[in-house]
């Protein structure tokens, strides 16, 4: 009879080496050798081996391939499930015993969509380095469907979006709610007069749009589907996952802008550019925290994670 790879185990003289574990779990996760041995910084060989002492200590085939993928066999999915849970409780025991948290050191990854990367991140960066000094960081900038991307296909733990998870599995924390407003160059003033406007009485102007995936302009569509408008109606001259470089096609006065009101805030106060009055209407998203409850999480991820659960910043 086969004997499962936890059955297996249990009689197994050889010690388990938990960095085969985190390794193993990168494979599965990213479905790839190459990718893996990226992310964690070692040689595809590196991966290789320790993939193949896994499966000759354990006594059990544990992956497979499928096309260009890796994955699980129904005893790898075992040791998955079971891995996850052993290099969890791992960081919680270093969490308890440790008295020298603040000589944590390493690489942090941060996928983050523009927004929160703009105005939000540097704050909370600053604050988690005066804690774990010894902590570098690698920030990508990216739109919200990316970041969720990375996150559901295991090549990062967590992230920052200005959109809510669609998947149970992926959780959030509001840490900051922001409003976007449609923006004009000041050239256009007298052609609005400061008068309440009707989303029906833009429909003609030239838009300068983030790109599509983005939080803002999924904010946008909302509202244009709440008065029976397709985006696609719109005469859209510019797309660009750049808010700065928005901006300036604004001041060239090369059409109106979708963009979240904090990035304006300088422009509207140098009269460089003017809020279209909307009346009572407030485009209002928030920021998140994502991440995913169940995925293993390296020493450096978890402190992140604990700083931003006990640090919530929305009401």
């Amino acid at each position: 009879m086969k004997q499962s790879v936890w059955e297996y185990s249990r009689y197994s003289e050889v010690e388990m080496n938990t960095a085969y574990l985190r390794t193993f779990i990168e494979v599965i996760n990213l479905k790839n050798i190459s990718k893996a041995a990226e992310k964690l910084f070692v040689t595809q060989p590196a991966v290789s081996k320790q993939l193949q002492l896994l499966e000759k200590d354990f006594g059990a085939e544990l992956f497979k391939k499928n096309g260009r993928e890796i994955i699980p066999t129904e005893d790898g999915y075992i040791l998955y499930k079971f891995a996850k849970n052993v290099l969890n409780e791992e960081n919680k025991i270093y969490s308890q015993l440790r008295r020298d948290d603040n000589k944590l050191s390493g690489k942090l990854e941060i996928y983050t969509s523009s927004m929160p990367a703009e105005y939000y991140i540097h704050d909370l960066i600053v604050e988690f380095s005066k804690m774990y000094p010894e902590v570098t960081y690698s920030i990508m900038k990216v739109d919200s469907s990316k970041v969720f991307k990375n996150i559901e296909e295991g090549f990062t733990s967590f992230g920052f979006t200005g959109t809510p998870p669609k998947s149970r599995k992926i959780k959030n924390i509001c840490i900051a709610e922001d409003e976007i407003v449609i923006v004009a160059p000041a050239e256009k003033k007298d052609e609005f007069n400061g008068d309440k406007v009707n989303v029906k009485d833009i429909v003609n102007q030239r838009f300068i749009l983030r790109e599509n995936g983005s939080a803002t302009l999924q904010v946008f569509e909302k509202f244009l589907r709440k008065n029976h408008i397709k985006l696609s109606e719109l005469n859209v001259v510019i797309q660009t996952e750049d808010n700065e470089m928005i901006k300036k096609f604004l001041a060239e006065n090369l059409g109106i802008a979708i963009l979240p009101k904090k990035t304006v805030e300088n422009e509207v106060k140098e009269g460089k550019m003017f809020i279209l009055n909307l009346g009572d209407v407030k485009l209002k998203r928030k920021l998140y925290y994502i991440y995913e409850q169940d995925r293993y999480f390296s020493k450096i991820e978890n402190k992140f994670k604990e700083f931003m659960i006990n640090k919530h910043m929305c009401q």
